[in-house]
């Protein structure tokens, strides 16, 4: 199948292919190696571009295919030229021919190519997950190593799917009928595309021998995050990693609740002042006890920037609190809060506090800190209102162990941490409450408008604004259908 598919990229011209199958199952060695040699020996004259992610790894390709030719010159119909002959780069005798290896973002000053092939342009899932790694490696490609492609060559990219975003996720997105892509499960998967069209269970013919068993135990060995990412050729389980796309989906609310009870900003700082990854969130609680997600401004920043960035959004949603994780410098943080919320006209108090707070143990991982959240957020206590493409990609892809927790989702579980305890106290409405209500006196709903129930008197309280979450363009039902149902009942009035 691989091999099928690099020959229509070398015979055919104007090919765009990408390939993804298990390690070791000699997918680099066919395309890197093989793949040159092909191409070469059709037309000698063929320039090829071989990059990776570093100059070492293109150059042991190289080194690798450079040997081949010394060794079946005769068999391949061309010999090296003995003026080139380096690593990095080599010439075929006489011809116009040749290999140029390098890492991504080395560059490829003044030499254009008929066939470029891509072995792994991200190096790792530490890398895949830095936005700013992602977003240099996007860019060479497009500005650097697609304008060297001579017209009608032919592009060969084989990866592994770390990210949904990576540069093979990018390109499937963004061009999905340019790009023909060859995916080989190492055990075939509903939901995953599988090029050779195997039901469910079937495990792929290894190169190595492997067995169904023995992927079964690689599984577990590796990890959900590595499994998928490494053998199935997608960056996560179609259903999600701890937090299920399911989850986000089924419990979705349209837009932000109208009238909360209590509205917070939540931050996971940016562990420097360099522009890091910094959480910042906006979640409320709703009259019958949800937490729901209404904003996400969440972004690289620095830490005056993110502070900013977090008192702008508490004021535009009427927050009552802006809560900063302070694992690692608490008292530094809240200052940094406090001192942006003196240079902004609020108009009213908002609480600035570090979380976890004082006399809360500190200890455990990122996943049992979470274990609330996640729990909230499969049954329904825990909404997105509206969608947020970023923070749901984030979140489905996120394995747990050693992989970080994305900024977003640490901040919402300190969120859902500020609300969930309000919330396990029931709001009930008194007889009173449904007197006025026949009597056209105020009642709960009235004074909510009024600023008077679930908070202190006279404290504004805003719905998000409609820049900051997107509402779904068919409607659903949300918590509140069930209480207006009950005063409906109550009150008889529609």
């Amino acid at each position: 199948m691989i091999s099928d598919a690099l020959a229509d990229a070398i015979t055919q011209p104007d090919r765009r292919t990408i390939i993804t199958c298990p390690p070791r199952e000699s997918k680099s060695t066919t395309v890197a190696v093989i793949g040159t040699l092909f191409a070469l020996s059709r037309n000698p004259d063929e320039r090829v571009i071989l990059a990776s992610y570093a100059d070492s790894l293109a150059w042991e390709h190289s080194r690798t295919t450079r040997a081949l030719v010394e060794e079946h010159s005769d068999l391949l119909g061309f010999r090296l030229s003995a003026d080139k002959t380096s690593a990095a780069r080599w010439a075929v005798d006489g011809r116009r021919g040749g290999l140029l290896a390098v890492g991504i973002t080395s560059g490829v000053t003044g030499f254009g190519a008929g066939l470029l092939l891509i072995d792994d342009a991200t190096k790792n899932a530490a890398e895949a997950d830095s936005e700013a790694s992602r977003a240099r490696v996007l860019a060479e490609f497009r500005a650097t190593l697609m304008t060297r492609v001579h017209p009608g060559g032919s592009v060969v990219i084989i990866g592994t799917r770390w990210h949904e975003r990576d540069l093979i996720g990018s390109l499937l997105r963004e061009e999905p009928e340019r790009w023909t892509h060859v995916n080989i499960p190492a055990v075939a998967e509903g939901g995953i595309p599988d090029a050779l069209d195997r039901p469910p269970g079937v495990a792929m013919t290894s190169a190595l021998g492997r067995t169904r068993e023995q992927f079964d135990d690689l599984r577990s060995s590796v990890g959900e995050r590595a499994w998928y990412a490494l053998f199935e050729g997608v960056p996560s389980s179609p259903e999600g990693g701890l937090i299920k796309r399911e989850w986000l989906d089924d419990w979705r609310l349209p837009a932000a609740p109208p009238n909360p009870v209590r509205t917070v900003v939540a931050v996971d700082p940016a562990d420097s002042g360099e522009r890091d990854a910094a959480g910042v969130v906006a979640a409320s609680l709703t009259a019958d006890g949800q937490v729901a997600l209404i904003a996400d401004v969440s972004a690289h920043m620095t830490s005056d920037e993110w502070a900013r960035a977090a008192v702008d959004l508490a004021v535009s949603v009427g927050a009552v609190e802006i809560a900063v994780e302070a694992f690692a410098a608490g008292t530094t943080y809240t200052r940094v809060v406090r001192e942006a919320l003196a240079r902004t006209d609020v108009g009213r108090f908002i609480k600035v506090s570090a979380w976890p707070p004082k006399g809360r143990p500190r200890g455990g991982n990122a996943e049992s800190r979470a274990a609330p959240l996640l729990q909230a957020l499969e049954t329904g206590r825990c909404r997105l209102a509206g969608h947020f493409p970023e923070l749901e990609t984030a979140a489905v892809q996120w394995q747990g162990g050693a992989q970080h927790c994305p900024d977003q989702v640490s901040a919402l579980v300190i969120a859902h941490d500020r609300l969930a305890p309000v919330a396990g106290h029931r709001i009930e409405f008194s007889p009173l409450d449904l007197t006025r209500r026949i009597t056209d006196r105020p009642g709960p709903n009235e004074l909510a408008k009024l600023g008077q129930l679930g908070r202190t008197v006279g404290q504004p309280q805003v719905s998000a604004p409609a820049h900051l979450t997107r509402s779904l363009r068919h409607g659903g039902r949300s918590g509140y259908d069930r209480l207006r149902g009950l005063l409906r009942g109550a009150t008889g009035r529609t």
